[in-house]
């Protein structure tokens, strides 16, 4: 039996969302690509509040995509904040259409979840993904007020960590305080990682769970001292970054590095952009195209710099590889990650 749930404010979109079984798409096999999107609009749907770094990419994209797409369609965006972007994700694959007229982000760690076990009632490599528009690694920081500066301190002294829910913002100082002795007091439910931002510089939380540093960056806090990067979670260090620690140079045995280097691997997803499953392929690859297209423009590269943004883009077939690798991750690996962050039955 379906139910519906309705979602006030997101006005475009269906107020009422039937729950169902995925289904597969009508054929359009006499369609063109230019002809299916000539007049269309496509939804944008972005899982967390405006103002963080997913929105701000996914906005970015979806000012300039269209004009690559065959038939140029609009393309909207529409914040669906909710359960660390699970709600979001969830519409995507569930209940929109899957015809190539809806878009998304989500969070990047939906693979190592769905690894771990959790509940999502998805399957994340069944997406299409088109492409992100940057990579670079996640931070863990703290607020200059803040009486921790470093991983050693915070092992000492016990402080409120801001997170989205069971996104990176816990998993990672979760995992610190497993594996590394760390005493973070994880403050969950905040909409999105602006919210989290306005609770550090207001004294709410001493910090942030997690942040992508290609967000961060634009803002100046590192620059100016208003922020401790206290640990970044990638595969190699940023460039600006050379004296913080990647967080598996952190483990102390083998084990530890195998896990805490799964926990990482989602940063090489960076911000993804993708789109429902079952969407024709050759609108697939057309959405593909158009944003290897895009993000190869330098009046895109251009548009981004003037927000602050970089753009260090990844293709749509890098993504899925990177999905795909993830879920093949040893079961016994996946499993003991699950036991120290925890998951949604």
């Amino acid at each position: 039996m379906a139910f519906a749930l309705r979602l006030p404010g997101l006005s475009g979109l269906m107020g009422a969302m039937l729950i169902g079984a995925v289904g597969t798409a009508p054929s359009h096999a006499e369609e063109t690509v230019e002809a299916f999107y000539q007049g269309k609009t496509i939804d944008m749907i972005i899982g967390y509040s405006s103002g963080g770094g997913y929105d701000r990419y996914a906005r970015l994209v979806a000012r300039h995509l269209g004009q690559y797409i065959p038939g140029n369609p609009e393309i909207v965006p529409r914040n669906m904040p909710g359960a660390s972007s699970r709600l979001a994700a969830g519409y995507i694959y569930n209940v929109a259409p899957q015809d190539g007229t809806v878009l998304g982000t989500a969070d990047q760690s939906l693979s190592v979840a769905q690894a771990m076990g959790e509940s999502l009632e998805l399957d994340a490599s069944a997406f299409g993904y088109i492409g992100s528009p940057t990579m670079e690694n996640n931070v863990l920081l703290t607020w200059h007020t803040s009486k921790v500066s470093s991983v050693d301190e915070a092992k000492q002294i016990a402080i409120p960590i801001g997170a989205t829910g069971g996104s990176t913002s816990s998993q990672y100082p979760s995992i610190m305080n497993a594996l590394l002795g760390t005493k973070f007091e994880i403050v969950s439910g905040y909409p999105g990682g602006n919210d989290i931002n306005y609770a550090m510089e207001t004294g709410e939380v001493d910090g942030r769970g997690s942040v992508n540093w290609a967000s961060l960056k634009p803002l100046g806090w590192y620059e100016e001292g208003l922020i401790n990067v206290l640990v970044q979670i990638g595969l190699q260090r940023e460039a600006d970054l050379p004296d913080v620690p990647l967080l598996y140079e952190l483990a102390s045995t083998d084990e530890d590095e195998q896990l805490l280097r799964l926990l990482s691997a989602p940063t090489a997803m960076g911000r993804p952009i993708f789109t429902t499953p079952n969407v024709p392929e050759e609108r697939l690859q057309a959405l593909r195209k158009a944003f290897d297209e895009m993000v190869a423009d330098p009046a895109f590269v251009q548009a981004a710099a003037d927000e602050g943004l970089s753009v260090i883009p990844l293709s749509g077939e890098h993504l899925q590889k990177t999905v795909n690798e993830i879920l093949a991750t040893k079961p016994e690996v996946a499993a003991r990650l699950s036991a120290f962050i925890g998951v949604s039955d």
